[in-house]
């Protein structure tokens, strides 16, 4: 099967599920979204391409792509840690960012433009809906190692319309070992 079937597969798929109610649609989609990557040799979407593998494998180790990601994110809370009283102040945090998803959502709509695929999906409800799902499966899927300073990240089991995740440090930053996260839809 070549790229042409795979992407109007993607496009009946899309059409038929304008809004995502089970994980077998994130599954099925993140996959074939996977196949075109690779089909094409497009490096386009790596945090695209990132989860696609992360759905799918129940231990992941860091790719470059997340690493930034990562650092990032262990930097704001070292800032949040050092001085609580700065949290939310000139925006979201950067973890909050993640469990949103947002890069993910921006890559996945600049490829489904690129294929010329229903964009619905990225649309701000049916984004949340997605982001859900995809956390669900994504739960106790921990990433190994994805900085030099984060010994492993991983979304925690919650309730239906709940994120939680926990970040485990090499090195405690003070007195803390770990940061957990956690927010509602």
């Amino acid at each position: 099967m070549g790229r042409i079937e795979i992407v109007e597969k993607l496009n009946r798929f899309l059409d038929k599920h304008k809004l995502f109610t089970e994980e077998c649609h994130v599954i099925y989609l993140l996959v074939e979204i996977r196949k075109v990557l690779d089909r094409e040799n497009n490096h386009k979407y790596p945090i695209l391409r990132f989860y696609c593998n992360w759905s799918v494998h129940t231990d992941k180790d860091s790719t470059q792509e997340m690493e930034a990601i990562m650092k990032d994110i262990y930097q704001d809370i070292e800032k949040q840690i050092a001085n609580p009283a700065l949290v939310g102040i000139g925006g979201k945090t950067k973890v909050i960012g993640f469990m949103y998803m947002e890069d993910l959502q921006a890559e996945m709509t600049k490829f489904l433009k690129e294929y010329k695929l229903p964009i619905s999906l990225t649309g701000k409800n049916n984004w949340l809906e997605f982001v859900k799902l995809l956390v669900k499966i994504l739960a106790d899927q921990p990433i190994k190692t994805p900085c030099t300073d984060i010994k492993q990240f991983a979304f925690l089991p919650a309730a239906s319309g709940c994120v939680r995740g926990r970040i485990d440090f090499n090195q405690n930053i003070g007195e803390y070992s770990y940061y957990e996260f956690g927010n509602t839809y």
